[in-house]
Protein backbone atom coordinates (compact mmCIF):
# COMPACT_ATOMS: atom_id res chain seq x y z
CA UNK A 1 0.00 0.00 0.00
CA UNK A 2 1.43 3.36 -0.97
CA UNK A 3 1.64 6.28 1.41
CA UNK A 4 -1.60 8.23 1.69
CA UNK A 5 -3.85 5.30 0.74
CA UNK A 6 -6.34 3.97 3.24
CA UNK A 7 -6.71 0.22 3.65
CA UNK A 8 -9.94 -1.29 2.31
CA UNK A 9 -11.33 -3.51 5.07
CA UNK A 10 -14.43 -4.54 3.13
CA UNK A 11 -14.39 -8.25 2.43
CA UNK A 12 -17.35 -8.57 0.02
CA UNK A 13 -16.93 -8.22 -3.72
CA UNK A 14 -18.24 -4.89 -4.99
CA UNK A 15 -19.99 -4.38 -8.30
CA UNK A 16 -19.69 -0.92 -9.90
CA UNK A 17 -23.32 -0.55 -11.03
CA UNK A 18 -25.27 2.61 -11.72
CA UNK A 19 -28.94 1.78 -11.14
CA UNK A 20 -31.81 4.15 -10.35
CA UNK A 21 -33.55 3.55 -7.04
CA UNK A 22 -35.91 5.25 -4.59
CA UNK A 23 -34.67 5.42 -0.99
CA UNK A 24 -37.54 5.44 1.50
CA UNK A 25 -37.04 6.75 5.03
CA UNK A 26 -39.62 6.99 7.80
CA UNK A 27 -40.55 10.49 6.61
CA UNK A 28 -39.73 10.82 2.90
CA UNK A 29 -38.63 9.29 -0.40
CA UNK A 30 -35.50 10.27 -2.34
CA UNK A 31 -34.28 9.54 -5.86
CA UNK A 32 -30.81 8.02 -5.91
CA UNK A 33 -28.41 6.12 -8.15
CA UNK A 34 -26.16 3.30 -7.03
CA UNK A 35 -22.40 3.64 -7.47
CA UNK A 36 -21.29 0.26 -6.14
CA UNK A 37 -23.06 -2.69 -4.60
CA UNK A 38 -21.92 -5.55 -2.37
CA UNK A 39 -23.72 -8.10 -0.23
CA UNK A 40 -23.11 -5.94 2.84
CA UNK A 41 -23.86 -2.45 1.58
CA UNK A 42 -24.48 0.00 -1.21
CA UNK A 43 -23.03 3.38 -2.09
CA UNK A 44 -25.58 5.82 -3.52
CA UNK A 45 -25.39 9.24 -5.15
CA UNK A 46 -28.35 11.49 -4.33
CA UNK A 47 -29.17 15.18 -4.11
CA UNK A 48 -30.74 14.67 -0.67
CA UNK A 49 -29.03 14.99 2.69
CA UNK A 50 -30.06 11.82 4.51
CA UNK A 51 -28.85 11.71 8.11
CA UNK A 52 -26.38 9.09 9.28
CA UNK A 53 -28.29 6.52 11.32
CA UNK A 54 -31.48 6.86 9.26
CA UNK A 55 -33.27 3.62 8.41
CA UNK A 56 -33.91 3.19 4.69
CA UNK A 57 -35.78 0.76 2.47
CA UNK A 58 -35.29 0.27 -1.26
CA UNK A 59 -35.74 -2.26 -4.04
CA UNK A 60 -33.06 -2.80 -6.67
CA UNK A 61 -33.46 -4.51 -10.02
CA UNK A 62 -30.16 -6.37 -10.35
CA UNK A 63 -29.22 -7.10 -13.98
CA UNK A 64 -29.30 -10.83 -14.71
CA UNK A 65 -25.94 -10.77 -16.49
CA UNK A 66 -24.28 -9.40 -13.35
CA UNK A 67 -25.66 -12.28 -11.28
CA UNK A 68 -25.26 -14.99 -13.92
CA UNK A 69 -29.02 -15.27 -14.35
CA UNK A 70 -31.18 -15.23 -17.49
CA UNK A 71 -33.53 -12.68 -15.93
CA UNK A 72 -33.16 -9.57 -13.80
CA UNK A 73 -33.65 -10.10 -10.07
CA UNK A 74 -35.56 -7.76 -7.73
CA UNK A 75 -34.00 -7.41 -4.29
CA UNK A 76 -35.92 -5.63 -1.50
CA UNK A 77 -33.52 -4.24 1.09
CA UNK A 78 -33.64 -2.65 4.52
CA UNK A 79 -30.63 -0.90 5.97
CA UNK A 80 -29.21 2.15 7.64
CA UNK A 81 -27.11 5.10 6.54
CA UNK A 82 -23.57 4.71 7.87
CA UNK A 83 -21.84 7.54 5.99
CA UNK A 84 -22.84 10.67 4.06
CA UNK A 85 -20.51 13.14 2.36
CA UNK A 86 -20.83 16.01 -0.10
CA UNK A 87 -19.85 15.10 -3.65
CA UNK A 88 -20.16 17.74 -6.37
CA UNK A 89 -23.81 18.70 -6.76
CA UNK A 90 -25.07 16.04 -4.36
CA UNK A 91 -24.05 13.54 -1.72
CA UNK A 92 -22.56 10.08 -1.54
CA UNK A 93 -24.57 8.02 0.94
CA UNK A 94 -23.34 4.64 2.17
CA UNK A 95 -25.97 2.21 3.42
CA UNK A 96 -25.25 -0.98 5.37
CA UNK A 97 -27.75 -3.69 4.39
CA UNK A 98 -29.34 -5.26 7.47
CA UNK A 99 -31.87 -7.44 5.66
CA UNK A 100 -32.72 -8.36 2.08
CA UNK A 101 -35.26 -10.54 0.28
CA UNK A 102 -35.41 -11.69 -3.33
CA UNK A 103 -38.74 -10.94 -5.02
CA UNK A 104 -40.29 -12.74 -7.97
Amino acid sequence: MSRGQKPDFRNAERFPLQLSVVLKTETDEYQAETRDISSGGILFFTEAAIAVGSSVQFTIRMPGETLGSEEDVLVACEGRVVRSAEQGSGRMVAVAIDEYHFQR
